[in-house]
């Protein structure tokens, strides 16, 4: 499970005010959240920059350097604004309980997940079509690195606050390279977003972010998730049909949701399609509106001094 999953497992409570600095710059602050691998703390920069986010792991244990290791790989080579920026990484020093673990920095998005949006209220379809073709082309541009997120859901998805960008993907921590196979004994992914492919152990593929966000989109549209229940539940669920999309939504969102959620991973589009459907489903800005003004011929000067 990714760093983001909650875990049973006891965690020490997040450092006070003037805990240890990283980096030689970044003093960690408050606990931000916590997983079965990792804790993430927000940290202040003493050279005035702005807040980081620094994610810690539960232990020093070699598997968890590698873990951190290989999050910071990825997260160095891709550069996108809807996916959150690599600051650096290293290890905790000496003092503290979290003293001698690796940590991973990287940009803190400043708005809370999709999660806790979803949680909070309805947000308009409009809106949500904007946030999807980010999206879409954030994993268009990972899948372009040949490299599967594997854990799209909405607590992964943070809000920015920014126009451009206004949803980020954060938690890279089970990232694998299309068309590896799958790990024996290790469970990836969250079982209510999972493919039926990705459920069933195949080799990884690009077609498994696809579903997943399609069914983070329908539950922000309607309000529910599309597979409740247990674990196991969900997953019987989605191996059975695929999951309903209300006619209420309208054709477009209908048909957009019902092509990504396809039971059949080769008949679903690729990230950079979806984002393009997911522009068409955006609103025209008024500037680019078809108006009276707009449709009035626009001849060239010389063509002006032919007429008159």
């Amino acid at each position: 499970m990714s760093t983001a999953s909650p875990g049973r497992r006891h965690l020490p409570a997040a450092p006070a005010v003037g805990g240890p600095v990283v980096a030689g710059r970044y003093q960690i602050k408050d606990l931000l959240g916590r997983g079965t691998l990792a804790q993430v703390f927000r940290a202040a920069d003493l050279e005035g920059g702005p807040d980081v986010a620094v994610k810690v792991a539960v232990d020093d244990s070699a598997k968890h350097f590698e873990r951190i290791s290989n999050e910071a790989a990825v997260l160095a080579a891709l550069r996108h604004p809807s996916i959150v920026r690599f600051i650096g990484l290293g290890v905790v020093p000496g003092g503290t309980a979290l003293a001698g673990r690796p940590f991973l920095l990287e940009e803190l998005a400043l708005g809370p997940s999709l999660s806790e949006a979803a949680r909070t209220g309805r947000h308009h379809p409009d809106v949500i079509a904007g946030w999807a073709r980010g999206l879409f082309e954030a994993l268009a541009h990972l899948h372009g690195e040949d490299l599967v997120h594997r854990d799209i859901k909405p607590a992964n998805l943070m809000l920015s606050g920014l126009r451009r960008s206004p949803v980020r993907i954060v938690d890279f921590g089970i990232v694998a390279a299309a068309g590896s196979p799958a790990e024996p004994g290790v469970s990836s992914g969250t079982v209510h977003y999972m493919s039926p492919e990705q459920a069933s152990g195949g080799p990884v593929r690009p077609s498994w972010d696809v579903y997943a966000m399609g069914l983070v989109l329908l539950e922000l549209l309607t309000g529910s998730k599309a597979f409740p229940g247990t674990a196991i539940e969900s997953l019987v669920a989605r191996t059975l049909r695929s999951p309903h999309v209300p006619d209420s939504l309208g054709p477009g969102w209908h048909d957009f949701l019902r092509s990504l959620t396809a039971m059949d991973s080769a008949e679903r589009p690729t990230a950079a399609e979806a984002a393009g459907m997911a522009a068409r489903l955006m609103p025209v800005p008024v500037d680019e509106a078809d108006t009276p003004c707009r449709r009035m011929a626009v001849f060239p000067a010389r063509r002006i001094r032919q007429l008159t």
